[in-house]
């Protein structure tokens, strides 16, 4: 192939990918981030340098996640389907996965001490997608922490080190 060739060829390659991100279903629009990494609205044709989406239950699927490397980008990618609230977060930092979050689970070494008012609602069911450029991969599990936060943002969720031990603490956000 010529220079010309290759140009082109690599064009309608950028402009297909390009495409395809604006085609994406949306259903909702995120919030602003408060922080220095701003998110900017899902369906925005804002140059934007990550995107996650959050959704309800989808039936048919049953509860994991994938996350996977873009060969051609050099991003990363988390598809999760199917979580309760506290396993979401509980991936976000780095938990091994609880595979029932009720109230007080354990999963491994890692405990998850929830200290809300209606733990009920943390067993709601979610889908959530986050899709993250290379030069971003670094924080991926920090931008994932973040925009949970934003979603839920009623909870406080953290590490803290109690009797010993790192667990992951679950509290009302107090007004």
């Amino acid at each position: 192939m010529n220079k010309t060739t290759s140009f082109i060829a690599m064009t309608v390659l950028c402009l297909n990918f390009c495409y395809g991100q604006e085609k994406q279903d949306c259903s909702r629009q995120t919030k602003p981030s408060k922080n220095s990494l701003q998110v900017k609205p899902n369906n925005s044709s804002v140059n934007q340098p990550y995107k996650f989406d959050l959704s309800g239950f989808k039936s048919g699927y049953q509860p994991g996640y994938i996350v996977t490397d873009d060969a051609f980008m050099k991003g990363k990618t988390i598809v999760v389907r199917n979580y309760t609230i506290t396993q979401l977060f509980a991936l976000a930092l780095r938990l091994r996965v609880v595979k029932d979050a009720s109230d007080k689970q354990t999963s491994g070494n890692d405990q998850i001490i929830v200290e809300v008012r209606q733990p009920e609602k943390l067993k709601s069911l979610h889908c959530y997608k986050l899709v993250v450029p290379f030069y971003l991969t670094d924080n991926f599990y920090v931008i994932m922490h973040q925009s949970l936060n934003e979603e839920f943002p009623r909870y406080v969720v953290k590490m803290e080190r109690r009797g010993g031990e790192d667990v992951m603490v679950i509290r009302d956000k107090e007004y």
